[in-house]
């Protein structure tokens, strides 16, 4: 299969942890020079992955910056966290870096899921994961309706959120409004919200038979096969690239020694387990045809985590993008 034939977006979640901002803003032009369809930002006050004290920068002022350091390639969140904003903050912040970035925004939104996180800064980390859920439906309606609307009002349903009149002036570029993606895969809840109000899905720590699963119910929970079709399904996954398959190894297992130092014990470790046990590895070849299987079980974008595009002295993104014929 030669490159130009592998029919799947590309993109890179930016290296936030334990970096400046600096490297954050060489690795989008990196980026967007090299072709990927776009970057993406966590939104986490933390590190989630090794030791939380790692620099973590914030999602949205940190994209407001990378907005204006590019030109073409699309931006977002993976994902917003429902619970750390009021949702007409959130319709706000979001709509003006659309107007930043001259109409190049993706909205990822989730319900959250890092408990530790939640306490130590001081938010309700509901249980079960519904409640939360649901919270997020209600968001994606608020912002939807502050987007769209010259005025709207809203009487909370889950979220303690009333308004009467609100509005967002000036509104996103994007029409009707940015893509929402929401990101989870629980199949009785955050699908049915994916299904019903989603422009975009994704999810990760799957192989490509696990996504398959998913999307079916996802096609279960779509009003029609049309609807399905509108929906973009993505996957994010770690990525570990070499000249050789040992290098490539290499690298993962040294990841693996630096922040998995002993068997997974709490969730963020069992995240992080998931990610390197279904990471992409190998040379730039091997890499492509592992995506391929992806694209094969209906993923039609990948935001690729490259734990060395950081390194200055590294190649991986190049790489990745001559394999896979972006540019």
């Amino acid at each position: 299969m030669s490159a130009s034939t592998l029919e799947l977006d590309v993109g890179l979640v930016l290296p936030q942890y334990g970096t400046d901002v600096a490297t954050v803003r060489e690795t989008v032009r990196e980026a967007e020079r090299l072709g990927y369809r776009s970057v993406w930002l966590e939104d986490h006050f933390q590190s989630w992955i090794g030791d939380q004290r790692r620099a973590t920068h914030e999602c949205w002022t940190t994209l407001s910056a990378v907005a204006e350091t590019t030109d073409e390639i699309r931006l977002g969140t993976l994902v917003t966290c429902q619970s750390y904003r009021h949702p007409a903050v959130l319709a706000k912040m979001a709509a003006t870096v659309d107007r930043i970035s001259e109409g190049r925004l993706e909205v990822g939104l989730g319900a959250g899921w890092y408990a530790d996180e939640y306490d130590r800064f001081g938010y309700e980390f509901r249980e079960p994961p519904a409640e939360r859920i649901h919270r997020l439906g209600e968001t994606i309606e608020i912002l939807q309706g502050l987007w769209t609307n010259d005025t709207y009002s809203h009487e909370g349903e889950y979220l303690d959120v009333d308004l009467e009149e609100a509005f967002c002036e000036p509104q996103p570029v994007q029409e009707p409004h940015p893509p929402i993606w929401i990101g989870g895969g629980g199949e009785d809840v955050t699908l049915p919200y994916a299904a019903e109000l989603a422009d975009g899905w994704n999810y990760g720590t799957l192989e490509p038979e696990g996504f398959e699963g998913k999307l079916e119910v996802l096609r279960e929970h779509c009003a029609s096969d049309e609807r399905y079709d509108e929906i973009a399904k993505s996957a994010e996954l770690f990525a570990f690239v070499g000249e050789t398959t040992d290098e490539a190894e290499k690298k993962r297992e040294q990841f693996r020694t630096e922040f998995l130092l002993d068997e997974p014990a709490e969730p963020r470790e069992f995240f992080l387990a998931g990610y390197l046990e279904t990471a992409p590895t190998g040379t730039p070849a091997a890499v492509r045809e592992s995506l391929a299987a992806y694209a094969d079980a209906g993923i039609e974008e990948v935001m690729l985590v490259v734990p060395d595009a950081a390194d200055p002295k590294d190649d991986s993104l190049a790489l990745l993008a001559a394999e896979l014929g972006l540019g």
